[in-house]
């Protein structure tokens, strides 16, 4: 291998470590999260199997009330389903799908690590009057990302503590 070679990745590794990069699920995070606990009345259960999911992908222990040092609390999980477009019958024909989570963190102690936070998502999808069954389960299979994505994102957000 010739010098230059060389000297460009050595270059090029020196770049990526200097701007953050870092692989997913190896972010860092302060140690009142070590032991969180997750609390929610309202929110799917699909959400808080993915929250700790991701949370545990990143070393958070996920705990009992009674033992956590942080408390992520789903203060609520809102679903709406808007019309966009109506066929010539009136009908709806394209709808936007979209899911709003309101969260916050909290020590024991009820001192605030991060306050409240809302996620915005959304998504569109066409309605095909001819598959109504295939119809239905897309727009759960949307929401179901939507969640996804949601979870990725409130894990991102507690790196910020």
């Amino acid at each position: 291998m010739n010098m230059n070679k060389i000297l460009l990745i050595l270059l090029t590794i020196c770049m990526i470590s200097g701007c953050g990069f870092h692989l997913a699920g190896e972010g860092e995070f302060a140690s009142e999260l070590s032991h969180t606990h997750i609390k929610s009345a309202s929110s799917s259960k699909e959400l808080l199997r993915l929250l700790d999911k991701n949370l545990r992908a990143n070393q958070i222990n996920i705990v009992g009330i009674d033992s956590a040092t942080a408390l992520l609390h789903i203060l609520n999980e809102e679903t709406e389903k808007v019309v966009l477009t109506v066929d010539n019958d009136g009908k709806a024909r394209e709808f936007e799908l979209l899911l709003r989570i309101t969260f916050d963190v909290k020590r024991q102690d009820n001192t605030i690590l991060l306050g409240q936070q809302t996620i915005d998502l959304n998504r569109d999808f066409v309605f095909d009057k001819s598959d109504l069954l295939g119809t239905n389960e897309e727009e759960q299979e949307l929401f179901d990302e939507m969640r996804k994505d949601a979870a990725k994102l409130i894990v991102y957000r507690l790196q910020t503590i």
